[in-house]
């Protein structure tokens, strides 16, 4: 239950930081985040939505392995912490890690038959998701909202 105080603390901040489109798409990301790792805990899976990154590059990638360290630059995350979500991801079951036949000092990481069944999985939770939250909108909002997120990515990405 939330008291008057925080109730209180909240109005101010929204009234302070509501107007800045980086507080708001920090609001809006966190809210997803904890709804769909809330999901996946009741779906019974250990994953986490911020280890889907590398599940969906290692399917994507045309020789259905990678480098940690080409998984690190792809997303523009340093290595140790790519890492620890790898040894994670191995212990679960949905990667497979191996030292590279050509370069011993690399390791080659591959997903699993339950990581790509994993993936199948998180895609379809994932359109639910976004149908529970599109349904609140027009179709050109969603329009709108897609190609405006857009931008500022691509803005932010040079």
């Amino acid at each position: 239950m939330i008291t008057k105080e925080q109730l209180s603390i909240k109005e101010k901040i929204n009234n302070s930081l509501g107007q800045l489109l980086t507080f708001n798409i920090n609001q809006v990301s966190h809210l997803f985040i904890r709804k769909v790792n809330r999901e996946l805990s009741k779906s019974g899976s250990s994953l986490q939505v911020e280890q889907f990154p590398i599940l969906f590059l290692l399917a994507h990638s045309t020789e259905g392995s990678l480098s940690q360290q080409e998984i690190a630059n792809f997303l523009q995350k340093d290595k140790s912490g790519i890492q620890r979500s790898i040894r994670t991801l191995e212990r679960d079951g949905y990667l497979r890690v191996a030292a590279d036949d050509n370069d011993r000092r690399k390791n080659v990481v591959q997903l699993t038959p339950a990581g790509k069944l994993t993936i199948k999985k998180i895609s379809e939770m994932a359109a639910d998701i976004n149908r529970q939250v599109t349904s609140q909108l027009t179709p050109e909002e969603v329009s709108t909202l897609l190609t405006l997120l857009k931008k500022i990515s691509s803005k932010m990405d040079s």
